[in-house]
């Protein structure tokens, strides 16, 4: 494995999967993987292992850990323990615990009643099988999680979340929180913003990372344009203890950040007129310019995350999947297989 690789880089174009090594001056070197990349979500990157979900289908939803150091891939089905639970909003979350390195994954469904609590299921690769996450380890049943992107910063997942309100007249609105998740005492907790902050930050936000900071970023949108902006976060103890703006400018068009480069410079999807392809670009802070970086592809599916190599997943024998047994308890299932196809 070359360590020169800065970046691993994660797209479709035309709906097919593309999978590259990126250099310090974004030359990019095809990922050789047995895995086909088409169809696959990247959920989030972590000690040198990506998380991905795979298949809108219920009986075939799972998640799928790869590691291109050692090219092997670990999957996992999600269970479902009633057909109606197809229709519940679902979001899947992926981490590393920093303690043992193990792999964890959480299945977080919200039920239509909003009275009703959340379902959390827990899935590590040391077990190899689901658990459910008691109620004193989650939020109140009247938070709610955006499933856009999720943010790993050391002993933490972090997604953009919201508390949902209904006003004296029926009116509705929401309230936006961060919302973490502890890899070591697997608790739930919400991160609120300061009303100041709040009041300057795009919503909903997108949420990324920069070393061991959170960033926040999105769209603001404005009578003739948007403004773009982004924020960079510290967070200790469940508390926002400083924040700073790292970019405010106007653009024609909403645009999405999907990394740094060097820590330092955005990564920026831009996408084109129509709306359905995109391409990368780097805004340079020194000069306060965009510089085309060459590669395009379908709006909304870039991934970019700084490389690091891994002997995760080493032990494990290759596009091995688990909990099949788990997927639609007491339905007749014709054929279950995943075939993930080659790359």
């Amino acid at each position: 494995m070359n360590s020169a690789f800065t970046y691993v880089l994660i797209y479709e174009r035309g709906y097919n999967g593309k999978a590259f090594y990126v250099d310090e001056n974004f030359g990019l070197t095809p990922v050789q993987s047995n895995i086909s990349f088409s169809g696959l979500t990247p959920l989030g990157w972590s000690h040198g292992l990506c998380g991905f979900s795979f298949g809108p289908i219920v009986r075939h939803f799972m998640f799928l850990l790869w590691n291109p150091t050692v090219h092997k891939s670990v999957g996992a089905y999600v269970p479902y323990d009633t057909l109606g639970q197809e229709y519940e909003k679902r979001l899947l979350g992926f981490g590393v615990r920093p303690n043992n390195l193990d792999p964890l994954i959480l299945k977080i469904a919200f039920p239509f009643d909003p009275k009703e609590p959340w379902s959390v299921k827990m899935f590590t690769l040391s077990s190899r099988v689901w658990r459910s996450l008691g109620n004193e380890y989650l939020l109140p049943h009247t938070f709610r999680i955006k499933k856009a992107t999720q943010a790993n910063v050391r002993r933490h997942i972090y997604w953009c979340g919201y508390e949902k309100f209904v006003g004296n007249d029926g009116s509705s609105y929401k309230s936006y929180v961060i919302v973490s998740f502890d890899l070591l005492s697997f608790r739930f907790q919400i991160v609120n913003i300061p009303d100041h902050l709040l009041r300057q930050l795009p919503l909903p936000f997108y949420v990324t990372s920069i070393g061991d900071n959170l960033v926040v970023s999105g769209n603001i949108q404005g009578d003739d344009n948007c403004v773009f902006c982004i924020w960079v976060l510290s967070i200790h103890g469940g508390t926002i203890t400083s924040f700073t703006n790292l970019l405010t400018i106007p653009s024609p068009i909403a645009v999405k950040l999907i990394g740094f480069h060097d820590n330092i410079d955005p990564i920026i999807e831009i996408p084109s007129q129509e709306g359905f392809s995109a391409s990368l670009y780097l805004y340079r802070m020194s000069t306060g310019g965009f510089e085309s970086l060459g590669i395009e592809g379908d709006a909304g599916s870039f991934f970019i995350r700084p490389f690091s190599q891994s002997i995760l997943l080493q032990s494990h024998t290759d596009m091995v999947k688990y909990c099949e047994e788990l997927v639609y308890p007491g339905l007749v299932r014709v054929d279950t297989r995943l075939n993930l196809g080659s790359h």
